[in-house]
Formats: structure tokens, sequence, C-alpha cells
């Protein structure tokens, strides 16, 4: 199942990746204060002499897990989020590991903005998962997508309350 996900901001590229997408302090209000994740932690961050940077996240989302899902995986939602930054294409490359079954259920995506006028971006995200278990593969691809539009929402509100507050 592929699906994308836009959302426009009122900033330029440059303060996107380096004032949000990136920045520390706007990741953890984002996760742990806006989102509630019960976990969020940085296992790496990297930049390399030629700007590439690579980021891998562990990640434990508040999510509601239907029956049937429950009873096939458990009630964890927890995964390692493995990406990277390529800086001369402007494009954010990420994998999705799941603490569970992560043989069987496979999200990627890519993740860039484009400019929409003066001071004015278009985040856009291209997700791709695939679910291999019998019974439950389309339910939970379907949850996969639902989940992460609410969060890209969500994320999307606190990031305009974000750039206003602080003026960025």
């Amino acid at each position: 199942m592929q699906f994308t996900i836009r959302h426009t901001f009122e900033s330029d590229p440059d303060t996107f990746w380096n004032k949000l997408f990136f920045d520390d302090d706007y990741n953890r209000a984002l996760c742990q204060d806006h989102l509630q994740f019960s976990l969020y932690r940085v296992l790496s961050f990297v930049r390399e002499e030629n700007g590439v940077i690579r980021r891998r996240l562990e990640i434990a989302p508040r999510v509601e897990i239907p029956t049937a899902i429950k009873k096939a995986l458990g009630d964890s939602a927890n995964y390692v989020e493995d990406g990277s930054f390529d800086p001369a294409a402007g494009i954010w490359r990420f994998v999705v590991i799941p603490h569970i079954a992560s043989n069987k259920i496979k999200t990627e995506g890519t993740l860039w903005v484009e400019t929409r006028g003066e001071r004015k971006i278009e985040r856009i995200c291209n997700i791709n998962t695939e679910v291999k278990i019998f019974g439950i593969g389309k339910l939970l691809e379907d949850l996969i997508e639902k989940q992460t539009r609410a969060s890209y929402d969500q994320a999307a509100t606190f990031t305009h309350g974000w750039i206003r507050e602080r003026g960025l």
C-alpha cells in the first residue's frame, strides 16, 4: 500500500530541515509533549562531512490496536526509524523497523519539501507499507496508514504553532 501525506507551512527549506526536522528541542516537544509518545529516544545522530545526516530514533506512539491484531502481534507499536538525509537532493529516506514481526512488516518512505511561494513550503511524504501476515495484513496496512496520517496531521498543527511562537 502506498500513500502520500502533504502539509503546507509558512517557512523555507533551510528552516524546515535545520530548525524543525533535525532540531532536538522541536522533536522532543512534538513527540513527548504534543503526541505523547510513551518513548522517544535518539539512538544515533551523525552529520557527515559531506552534509549527509543519519538518524535512528526509537519510538513508541500511542496507538489503539484492534483486537484481531493484538491477538496476533500483541499490543506493542514500538519501532525504530532509521533514516538518512541527502542534502544535495533535499530528501529524507527512512525505514521503519517494528519491534515485532519486523520480517513481515515493511514500511519505508521519502520526505522532502517544495517551495510554494515566499516563505511557504509543502512537506511531502511518500510512504509504502507492506504486511505479509495471513488474515490481518490488509487490516494492519490500513491501521498503519490511518495512524500515520493522524500523527502527521497532529504534527502539522503543532509545527504551525512552533513556527509562529518562535518567529521561524
